[in-house]
């Protein structure tokens, strides 16, 4: 993950929910997330309640890349 903040974090906000805190845990369930890893996507004009894509369980290195380079080209700037 940290590979891809490095060369996306001009285009992409990462956000890192951890578990073990109330408050992230109330944030990943107004996501529909129940259980991690998660991965998330919220319109750049949409709240929490407004993912627009999810992809369950771990993504190998170029499966996370695929996945990020396809909700860019969902959600251009």
């Amino acid at each position: 993950m940290n590979r891809y903040r490095l060369e996306y974090q001009d285009r992409i906000n990462f956000v890192i929910l951890d578990f073990d805190v109330d408050e992230e845990v109330a944030l990943a369930h107004q996501m529909g997330i129940a259980a991690h890893p998660v991965f998330g996507v919220v319109p750049p004009d949409g709240g929490p309640e407004d993912v627009a894509q999810r992809s369950f369980g771990p993504l190998n290195t170029p499966s996370l890349g695929e996945f990020l380079e396809s909700m860019l080209a969902r959600f251009p700037n």
